[in-house]
């Protein structure tokens, strides 16, 4: 605050044009509205738009959701379309830079993708999108502004209709991010080789249960494609870089960032790590004690300041949504309309896939220009886009693309020198589907008329879980689901085979789904829909642990007259499901000790006393989390060929499916190789190994806390804190 120009923004922002209040009735003039539309806010801070037009309804939101959220929305609308390092300058982040991350979106063509689909777009729903636009532009017309473009001194460009479905583009990508977990594999593999890739992060993890009820299992047993296909496992060793890298693919000298102060800028939610961990299950109403079905959802987006989502009730013609949007969209996407109630969460369906190009021969090497598919060569497709800089400097870099995407290594600086040539492929929308699905979900009468809405959509591929004021409960996914038949699509396969190509999608009627089940609930938790053999094709790929859903369906298993403070205290339970178990086997041994020395002896007592609730006063909860930490650092890490310490095993981690991988450890038998510290003579138990690694827990907790165990409370050492997106840039030394 001492800083001169962030004083004189934050006065100018104060004394200048404001925000016009809600507060009481009040006219606001809105070019373009055909009749009179009342808006009123509730406590919870949800606005109730009443229209008799859909298209001024949604003008009238655009106009509330700028006045609420135009910063938010052009920060998601840069990331999305490439240009974040043009508004925020060139600031580090938890994946690399602003820069990096424009190059992967611009090249994975988020706006081109945007374009496609409003082309193909129904008019109504076009017309809704782009009355949102007009009640956007009528806000930025105001001269309002927010104190974030000041502080920055950016100006707000106009909305378009375009804008709203690249951020939904990159969003739906995020959700579908097999490729991260196939990436990481590849990288271990070259690093380390195939037998130690299967070591630390594995093709074939299959947790249970599934949450498809067993009723609504095909009967058909299939048997599991392989993960590693024969001409990739004999060609990789050569394939993998030995240091040779494609121009194209170096990162540019930058010029040095404008005065941003010398932070990090939270983007990382938007990165390419995906977003992975959410809740969601229906009661019918027999098992209710209102006699009403009753359905939970907790999306477990990115917490922030402002919130990912915004509030509305909207009502129109007679009829009625309520629920939450994503700020730049006009329809609902978690809600209910008074006669359907839906929520959704992720299911790893697996859209995407990573393929090994091989290139062709050439003097000192392959030719990095061409590459061979079915047995001819073929020049990669030269894409080349420019970036600007905030600061001045123009950026132009260039990227390759095979028939089945862009090359990996060229838009993501770490790959470069570690992997082969790789492309990455990916479910593109091809129609209306997704914006069509979304809108025949609002206004659906009854759980089939919602059922058929999903299987319209295209992109979105999530767990739908919905219930109608009759009783009736149901489930479905659906989206354009490729075949895969000679391999799973957990690990690259060999682009230079025509082989490996996808076959049409998987149809409508064979996607998974359930009614009205025997049980009378159903839950999700990213967890896996159906078993490898009881699917015609792979499904969800690398699902979550089932920990979230066992903990869901124990509860709901119980409840016979279930009421909404029980989906309340569900929602906000903190029972890790599985540490009885555990302490009982795998942390046996340790609990049985009696170290003498403090605070390891008192810490220990904490972990071994523990009931496994990760509440916010628990000791054994940090424990126990700092215990898992350590413990990949020794028995996964120590795989790799610069260790825990090294850029590698950061990068492996940088996604939140690291999770799955201590699931997996627990499974294994206590004498399997997977336990042993390669970097040590002899071998390790696991009783060794999980010992050693609460010893490195204390010393960590004391080094960063101090030796007096109170002070290592779950909700001091994990806070929950709603941070802004630039909050860690220091955006009040912006100039």
């Amino acid at each position: 605050a001492l800083a001169p120009a962030p004083v004189t923004a934050l006065l100018a922002h104060l004394l200048g044009p404001g925000i016009p209040s809600l507060d009481g009735p009040r006219a606001i003039e809105l070019a373009g509205l055909a009749a009179r539309v009342e808006v009123a806010r509730y406590d919870d801070g949800r606005y109730r738009i009443e229209a008799d037009s859909e298209n001024d309804l949604y003008r009238v939101q655009g106009y509330l959701q700028a006045r609420d959220r135009m910063f938010q929305m052009d920060l998601f609308r840069h990331i999305a379309s490439g240009r974040l390092a043009e508004m925020v300058g060139e600031l580090s982040g938890p994946q690399g830079s602003t820069l990096d991350l424009d190059r992967f979106n611009r090249f994975m063509g988020f706006r081109d993708r945007a374009r496609r689909m409003i082309e193909a777009t129904a008019a109504g729903d076009r017309a809704g999108l782009e009355a949102l636009a007009d009640g956007v532009n009528s806000w930025i017309a105001t001269g309002a502004g927010t104190i974030e473009h000041r502080l920055l001194a950016v100006t707000v460009e106009p909305w378009t209709a375009l804008d709203s479905l690249t951020i939904l583009q990159q969003l739906l990508f995020a959700l579908t991010h097999n490729h991260t977990r196939e990436l990481r594999r590849l990288l271990i593999a070259c690093d380390s080789g195939l037998a130690a890739m299967e070591r630390v992060w594995p093709n074939g993890i299959e947790f249970g249960p599934t949450y498809l009820p067993a009723e609504d299992l095909l009967d058909e047993i299939h048997s599991p494609a392989s993960a590693l296909v024969p001409e990739l496992a004999r060609e990789l060793p050569r394939l993998c870089p030995k240091g040779r890298t494609y121009a194209g693919a170096r990162p540019a000298e930058h010029a040095p960032a404008p005065r941003m102060g010398t932070g990090s800028v939270d983007f990382a939610w938007l990165m390419r790590s995906g977003l992975s961990a959410s809740n969601n299950w229906t009661v019918a109403g027999g098992r209710s004690r209102s006699g009403a079905p009753l359905v939970a959802n907790d999306p477990h987006l990115p917490h922030m300041n402002p919130p990912i989502v915004w509030g509305v009730h909207q009502v129109v013609g007679g009829r009625e949504v309520v629920g939450a949007t994503f700020p730049g969209l006009h329809m609902v996407v978690f809600g209910h309309n008074f006669r359907v109630a839906w929520g959704a969460t992720t299911n790893n369906v697996d859209l995407q896939d990573l393929y090994v190009e091989k290139l062709a021969p050439a003097p000192g090497g392959g030719d990095p220009l061409v590459y061979f598919y079915d047995g001819r060569p073929r020049r990669f497709e030269l894409r080349r886009e420019r970036f600007h800089v905030r600061g001045g400097q123009t950026v132009d870099l260039t990227a390759r693309f095979s028939l089945h995407g862009p090359v990996l290594n060229d838009i993501d600086p770490f790959l470069a020198g570690r992997i082969p040539v790789t492309t990455l492929r990916t479910v593109r929308p091809r129609g209306r589907g997704d914006v069509r699905s979304l809108r025949r979900m609002t206004v659906a009468a009854n759980v089939e008329e919602f059922a058929a809405a999903v299987a319209d959509s295209e992109t979105a591929c999530n767990n739908w879980l919905f219930a109608d004021v009759a009783g009736r409960t149901a489930f479905a996914s659906h989206c354009l689901l490729p075949r895969r038949r000679a391999w799973s699509g957990t690990f690259p396969v060999a682009g230079w085979k025509a082989d490996y190509e996808w076959e049409p999608a998987v149809k409508a009627e064979e996607m998974p789904r359930s009614m009205d089940p025997e049980r009378g609930w159903l839950a999700t938790a990213n967890n896996r829909a159906v078993a490898r053999d009881r699917f015609p094709t792979t499904y969800n790929n690398d699902p979550s642990p089932p920990s979230r859903y066992q903990r869901i369906a124990g509860r709901l298993a119980t409840m016979d007259s279930a009421t909404t403070a029980d989906m309340a205290a569900l929602q906000v339970d903190t029972v890790l499901p599985y540490w009885p178990g555990l302490r009982a086997d795998v942390f046996a041994p340790l609990c049985a000790s009696r170290p003498r020395q403090e605070p390891l002896g008192r810490a220990l007592a904490e972990l071994c006393n523990w009931d496994g609730d990760m509440a916010a006063d628990s000791i054994a909860a940090t424990l126990f989390t700092l215990t898992l930490h350590a413990l990949m650092d020794a028995v996964l890490a120590d795989e790799l060929s610069d260790g825990p310490k090294g850029e590698l095993w950061r990068y492996l981690q940088s996604i939140p499916h690291i999770e799955t991988n201590v699931d997996w450890l627990w499974m294994r038998s206590p004498t399997d190789e997977v336990w042993d510290d390669r970097r040590t003579h002899g071998r390790e138990s696991r009783e060794q190994m999980v010992a050693r690694a609460f010893r490195t827990a204390v010393g960590e907790a004391t080094r960063r806390w101090g030796p007096e165990v109170e002070g290592w409370h779950w909700g001091k050492v994990r806070p929950f804190r709603l941070r802004h997106p630039l909050s860690s840039a220091s955006p009040l030394a912006a100039r």
